[in-house]
């Protein structure tokens, strides 16, 4: 994509993008969102492309155009190597204008580089990419993940998960109507799409589709959930009446599907952010639920009185390590002090969760994290109370996630 004068131009977006994640650990979604307002669809399309597949495939490009260094860039220059290295490995760009736009992009961000960069990128695209990686540069991860994971599942078990995360995921949906009539409806309109395996209400689309156009969508019969999220809230045993608490709720998914499985219960979100809730009252608005609540609350700190809820689903803050290839900055956004972290808040969240559920209420524990840290490491206390827990590993229709169902 060639940027025309005065316009915006795109790689000068995906390379600060880039530069605010791997630098400044910031999330992606957020800092793309900051910059989505300037750009028309068909550029928003290229950056996020741009961006999450640099992220996606960083190890591998790091390797590629490293070896032709002698020095560690400064990071504004690394996150326009990786830019250009990515453009000319992975998308429909000729060399040669993967790296003219690269370098004219520099001038913009770091003019006094931009002869190092053409030099660089020039011996990239001259050259095929290394045929020698580390493990963990072979499976895009950063090395200490790649090494804990080996540890706790074996290196042949990571061989064959890891890989799934440098794919592009498939839109999953969650729809209240029958999966095999929505599909055959896509279908019809030339859309590709297949019901899914793993939950009763998942279809998979396997197009760039606009999810808000969808049939059913304005009218709450469709959301956004991958397939291993749906397999957890249908893992919670449905309660025909009572109290059932969604706590960190935002965006809503799962609470909206709670309240379609559950319609006499009556559902009650509670979410702490309160730059998360207008997202979350909007799609309880759009879902037109009447069985649905919400509450602004610490989920270590719940305003219900103990005994009083018949069910819980906690889908508790996590490291997102089941979720990088939809989120492929979490990669760099963590690290393993923070898992210790992690585990408290999930078990503070927990023993809250158990106090305010009924004898004989079910809690279920969700994370979309795959470390032992985050999954049955947060049980340990709890033990005679788990009736089921499960890891799900990453797969090429689905997430990593993690499950547990407890009974008081």
């Amino acid at each position: 994509m060639r940027e025309a004068a005065g316009s915006v131009r795109p790689r000068v977006v995906a390379a600060r993008i880039l530069q605010g994640v791997l630098q400044q650990h910031k999330k992606a979604r957020q800092l793309f969102a900051d910059q989505a307002p300037l750009l028309d669809a068909r550029t928003r399309a290229w950056v996020h492309e741009a961006v999450y597949g640099g992220l996606r495939h960083f190890f591998s490009l790091e390797a590629d155009f490293s070896r032709f260094l002698r020095d560690k860039p400064e990071p504004a220059v690394l996150s326009l190597l990786l830019l250009g290295t990515y453009q000319i490995r992975h998308m429909r760009t000729s060399s040669h204008a993967a790296v003219a736009e690269t370098v004219e992009a520099a001038k913009h961000i770091c003019p006094r580089a931009t002869g190092l960069i053409n030099a660089i990128l020039r011996r990239v695209a001259a050259s095929m990419p290394p045929s020698r990686l580390k493990p963990h540069q072979r499976l895009e991860l950063p090395q200490w993940l790649y090494r804990h994971w080996r540890d706790a599942f074996g290196r042949e078990i990571v061989c064959q998960f890891a890989p799934f995360f440098s794919q592009q995921p498939p839109l999953c949906l969650a729809v209240t109507t029958e999966p095999e009539s929505y599909v055959a409806w896509l279908r019809q309109r030339g859309i590709r799409a297949s019901v899914g395996q793993h939950a009763p209400s998942a279809i998979l689309v396997h197009e760039a589709v606009d999810v808000a156009s969808l049939p059913g969508y304005s009218k709450g019969q469709v959301m956004v959930m991958d397939q291993a999220g749906q397999m957890a809230v249908h893992a919670l045993p449905e309660s025909r009446s009572g109290i059932v608490l969604d706590l960190c709720a935002a965006p809503g998914g799962k609470g909206s599907l709670l309240a379609w499985r559950m319609p006499g219960a009556h559902i009650v979100s509670v979410e702490l952010s309160s730059s998360r809730i207008p997202r979350l009252r909007e799609n309880m608005r759009r879902m037109k639920q009447d069985n649905h609540g919400l509450v602004q609350a610490d989920a270590r700190n719940l305003p219900f009185t103990a005994g009083s809820v018949d069910r819980v689903l906690l889908d508790a803050p996590c490291s997102a390590s089941g979720v990088l290839r939809r989120h492929p900055d979490a990669k760099f956004l963590h690290d393993p002090k923070e898992l210790p972290v992690f585990r408290n808040i999930q078990r503070d969240m927990l023993l809250e969760g158990l106090r305010v559920l009924k004898a004989g209420g079910y809690l279920l524990y969700v994370v979309c994290s795959i470390h032992p840290e985050e999954n049955e490491q947060v049980l340990e206390p709890y033990l005679e109370h788990v009736v089921e827990q499960r890891r799900i590993l990453p797969s090429s229709s689905h997430d990593g996630f993690f499950y547990a169902l407890l009974q008081v």
